[in-house]
């Protein structure tokens, strides 16, 4: 009897362990589109100042490199970033303002400059220094405007598409591909958060992948402090992003000046 009364303590002790764990809810379907919509930009990684080390991997079909980095942001005005290979050189600085992107080359001593206009039209896709931006701190590089949003309950996760599903299959059937892009966003229920974001376009045959991982609280909001960028096409690329010592308060300065010995690369 002693030993039967042990197994039921120990039985009873096992399931008040189980059951003492946080278990998040369990979504039956996702919340209207708008919603969602208006939650994602609630959840928007906000600030003044932002400045971080970086840790990076590049990869393509041809090579594959580690770097190092600065990268400082002035919110909707300056994105500023500093790589080297790692040995203490600057190998690029880059900037990038609300027009206008500037490239200095520190070992080929070459600078360049182009609009985002023009970058989108050789890209064939639209570029900003929003969308930039937005990139690197986990926001929406869609802005959500001009045109009609899905909601869907995808793995526990929420999803916003700008086609339905029985649109993609249609767009994917077509013989002539539509150039348009279609965005897409997963988003954790818990925060809001965005996931993974991508934009595929059929005609080019090309997506850009962004996944987010490794969130921390930072001024009390979420913040992705890995991002894993992913260009998927014939030839594809990807780059590997790892934050360590954010700081939201520093006085930042942007310094880019570009040696009169530097050759202009038009």
């Amino acid at each position: 009897m002693n030993r039967i009364v042990l197994v039921f303590v120990l039985l009873l002790a096992l399931a008040s362990c189980r059951s003492s764990k946080t278990v998040g809810p369990i979504f039956t379907k996702a919340p209207k589109v708008q919603f969602l919509i208006d939650s994602v930009k609630n959840a928007h990684f906000d600030f003044d100042l932002f400045s971080s080390k970086v840790a990076g991997k590049y990869k393509d079909d041809a090579q594959t490199f580690s770097f190092k980095g600065t990268i400082k942001i002035k919110k909707d005005s300056l994105i500023w970033m500093s790589i080297s290979p790692g040995l203490g050189l600057e190998l690029a600085r880059v900037l990038f303002d609300t027009d206008t992107l500037h490239f200095m080359n520190r070992f080929d001593k070459t600078y360049f400059k182009s609009s985002y206009a023009d970058l989108s039209q050789k890209i064939q896709s639209p570029l900003s220094f929003t969308r930039i931006q937005n990139l690197l701190m986990g926001n929406s590089i869609s802005a959500f405007q001009e045109r009609k949003y899905h909601s869907a309950l995808v793995n526990q996760l929420f999803k916003i598409s700008s086609v339905s599903d029985k649109q993609l299959k249609k767009i994917r059937k077509s013989r002539r591909k539509s150039n348009q892009e279609v965005f897409t966003a997963f988003v954790n229920p818990l925060n809001s958060k965005i996931t993974k974001q991508s934009l595929q376009n059929h005609f080019l045959d090309r997506t850009l992948l962004i996944s987010y991982d490794d969130f921390e609280l930072h001024d009390k909001q979420h913040f992705s402090e890995s991002i894993d960028v992913t260009i998927v096409k014939a030839k594809g690329l990807s780059i590997n992003l790892a934050y360590s010592k954010i700081s939201l308060s520093k006085k930042l300065k942007f310094s880019f000046k570009v040696p009169k010995s530097y050759e202009v690369i038009r």
